[in-house]
Order: structure tokens, then sequence, then C-alpha cells
């Protein structure tokens, strides 16, 4: 068990507690290790019930300042954990960076103190899918060494002192979290960058910013280590091109279009067979998952697992069984020959487009999307053509994002709006559908003013939809 003396007798600020098992997992380590813990959250203690009857335990041991902020708290402290949330235009961030305190967010400590080598999976698309099967195909291979943590919804940071050399951390790594650990100058050893695409702009100053945070997960690399990238990928592919000494690890390159990467998948009918550095590696078995977004995610995952030398039949055995990750075009429930999805992570227009393209030929014209939310700042006019082509009817959900997308479909197709009440926005879309159609939940959009992340977004979908 490893302990970190460092932190004891600490004053440590926990800013933003939230909902999600991060703040939770930081508030278990740093008393475990003998700090002094705050914790400080724009939520009330109230709108933190769940979160807060899991702390009832450590009561006596904790200060809460809820409902808003303390600016002594950003002075007094000698460390503060800032909740990936927190925008880096903060006025409280400004307040901790000006008094010199020691700024963290969960990911960038965890590369700081981990004794073992780590994996971290980004892009704005397909990262939760590849983290999930680089951690299943390694832990077919080699059991429970494999910890699975960081924006998947499972914290890493209190399996720390369990940790030891023989240990394999993979990390799903978001664009918030990757701006930490570019203020930390951290990378993980092996870095998957699964491709980069508009997103975030609401948290980001601008798309160059989004990018820069995308490249902080090879950026602090050295020679001995590896970084992943889809070739296909336009972004990803000027990257390589034009930025080629900002990456000093060692380069694997995979893509379904050029031959000559280092891993590539062709395609032939209902045989796919993925190349390892131009020789036959294996052929795909079986799948319940489909779609050239699935195949990336796939081809990535087998990319990376192979420096540790998973075996085919590992990868094989994992992919013949693998059904999807929750809340990623997840089948949910069949009712009356009316299949529903929820695709509650798809929050960028690079997932509706995912969506569409992959259902969309032999479903035209059945369709019904639940969409919306508060905006990103995208471009949704990118995707009215496929939406007027594939859609039969779009539910919208209240919020600015929602307000966007209606306004540029217009009367093209079937628009209803805005339900500020969930169960309303899939009670009309059931009663929109008949036998043969599907209702999927692709929201386009962030979750925050109707529910507490895109985790509780889908969580509710999937309890209303099972009580239909």
């Amino acid at each position: 068990m490893n302990n970190f003396p460092q932190y004891s007798g600490k004053n440590v600020l926990i800013w933003g507690l939230g909902l999600n098992d991060g703040g939770l997992g930081m508030v278990d380590f740093f008393l475990s290790q003998g700090s002094i813990v705050t914790i400080t959250d724009g939520k009330t203690e109230e709108q933190l019930k769940p979160t807060l009857e899991k702390l009832s335990k450590y009561k006596d041991k904790l200060v809460l300042h809820l409902g808003g902020h303390i600016k002594e708290d950003f002075i007094n402290n000698d460390i503060i954990i800032r909740n990936p949330a927190i925008k880096p235009d903060n006025e409280f961030l400004q307040i901790a960076k000006e008094a010199g305190k020691t700024i963290e967010m969960e990911m960038s400590l965890f590369h700081k103190l981990a004794p073992c080598p780590t994996i971290g999976i980004t892009g704005t698309r397909g990262k939760s899918t590849t983290t999930t099967l680089i951690y299943d195909f390694l832990n077919e291979e080699f059991g429970d060494k494999i910890l699975l943590g960081g924006n998947i919804g499972k914290s890493a940071i209190r399996e720390l002192p369990a940790l030891d050399k023989d240990n394999i951390a993979v990390l799903e790594l978001s664009s918030f979290q990757l701006d930490a650990m570019g203020d930390s100058k951290v990378s993980p050893h092996i870095a998957v960058l699964t491709n980069i695409y508009q997103d975030h702009l609401n948290w980001h100053k601008d798309l160059q910013d989004y990018q820069r945070a995308k490249k902080n997960i090879f950026i602090n690399q050295n020679k001995d280590d590896f970084v992943v990238i889809n070739l296909d990928n336009e972004t990803n592919a000027k990257i390589i091109k034009n930025e080629q000494e900002s990456i000093k690890s060692k380069l694997i390159v995979f893509s379904l279009k050029e031959k000559h990467a280092d891993y590539f998948l062709s395609i032939n009918g209902d045989t796919k067979t993925v190349y390892e550095n131009g020789e036959i590696l294996m052929n795909l078995p079986k799948m319940h998952i489909d779609g050239e977004h699935n195949y990336y995610n796939i081809l990535g995952a087998i990319a990376a697992s192979r420096i540790y030398k998973v075996s085919t039949d590992s990868i094989n055995k994992v992919l013949s069984g693998f059904t999807g990750v929750a809340g990623r075009e997840q089948l949910i429930r069949e009712i009356n020959g009316i299949k529903f999805y929820n695709d509650t992570t798809g929050t960028s227009l690079e997932a509706m487009i995912a969506a569409l393209d992959r259902f969309g030929p032999q479903n035209k014209g059945k369709i019904i999307f639940i969409s919306g939310g508060m905006d990103k700042e995208l471009d949704y006019s990118r995707i009215k053509d496929k939406m007027v082509k594939y859609l039969k009817s779009l539910v919208l959900l209240e919020g600015t994002a929602s307000e966007k997308m209606a306004q540029i479909i217009g009367n093209d197709i079937e628009v209803h709006k805005f339900y500020g009440v969930f169960k309303e926005a899939i009670d009309k879309a059931y009663s929109l559908a008949q036998s043969g159609d599907m209702i999927m939940l692709c929201p386009g959009a962030t979750s925050f003013n109707m529910f507490a992340n895109e985790f509780d977004r889908g969580r509710q979908f999937d309890e209303i939809v099972m009580s239909l």
C-alpha cells in the first residue's frame, strides 16, 4: 500500500464536488493521506444530496462551503483540486493562481503520482468505446492488474495507494482534463488520439484552444513513450505532417484508407482484415457493433493493445461478446416493433452524423431523434441535409442548442419543441412512432440545463423507456 506523506496535514480544497465519482474519489484519497479537506461547490446541499450521502461517514472531518464560493478558500488552502467543468477564465481560478497555489485536476495529479504506466485516450468521438475496448483487451490478457478510470465515470485516484509498477491504468481523458495536464506538464505513457472535430467551444476560447488541449495528450511524452493516432482524421493528419517536431514519442498510425499505416483495416464484404505493419494480423470476428466509426474505435484499440503484445485470441474473445458502451448508440428496448436507442454521450455534430450514417440508409424516414439542450457553439447547418434525408421527426428539449436546431431545420421535417419535462419529450416521440420505427436520444448538445450531466440524462432516459 502506497502512502503519500507530502499530503499529510496539508489543507486541500476540493473545488466542485459534483455528482460523478471523481469528486468523491478525491475526498477519499486526501482524507486517507491525512489531509485537511474543504469542499466548495456552487450547487446547494439539496442539489448535491446524492453525493453528500456517500460522504456522511466523513461528516466530522469535512468543511463544506456550498451554494457558492468564498475567496479565502482559494488563498488559505495549500492545494486546489479543480473540477474539470471549471473554465480557465474563472475568477476564483485567477485568485488561486495569483496566490501561488498548487492547482490540479484528478488526472494531472494521478499522472504525477502513479507508479504504473498509463494509457490515455482522447478524441472528439469514440474515446469511451476505444477506452473500454483497450481495457477489455488488456484485462482479458492480464487479469485484474488493469485499472479503468478517468472521464468514463470512475475515479482512478482512490485506487492510487493500491497500485504498483505491474499495474496498467487505462484512462479516458477529456479536453478539460488535458488542459490541466498541459499545465502540469504530464502525458500518459501511451497516448491514443481518435479524432479532433469542432466541440466544446462554450468552454474553450476557440477551436485552436480546443486542439491545443487535445495535443497535451502527447506533448510531454518522451522517446520511450508511444502515441497512437487515427491517420484518416483531417486534423490528426495535419498534426502528423506539420507538427512532427512536437511528437517526441514513437508514432503509430492506424487507418481504414491508407494501406501503409502501421495498422490498416481492409473491409471486403463481411470479411474485415487487420494488417499489422503490412502483414495480416487477424480477421475480425462476427460482432454486435458495426458502423465505420466503430471500426476506427476497434482498430485504435488493437493498435494500442498490441504495444503490450495482447494476443489475437484475447482480442477476438472480447470483440465477439462486446455489445457497446452504455449510452453510446445503445439499444434499450423494443416496444410494439419500435426500438429505443440511448446515445446520451452523442453531444457533438460528429456523434449525430455517426448515428445517422449508421442507421439512416436502412431506416430512411423511420428515425425519430430526441435532441437538444445547451449550445456549445456548434454549427448545426452541417447536419441539416442528413437530418432531412433520414429523420421522420425531431423532438427537441429546452435549450439554446435546440433553438438553433429548430431555426436551421425550419419546416423541412416535422419538429416538435421545446420540452422542459423529459418524459413528455419521450412520450411525444413514442406517439409519433409506429412499428418498424426507431427512437434515439441523440442530443448534439450539453445537458446541464435539465440534467446533472450526460450520464444522468442517459439514466433517466433508460428508466422512462423501461416504464413505458
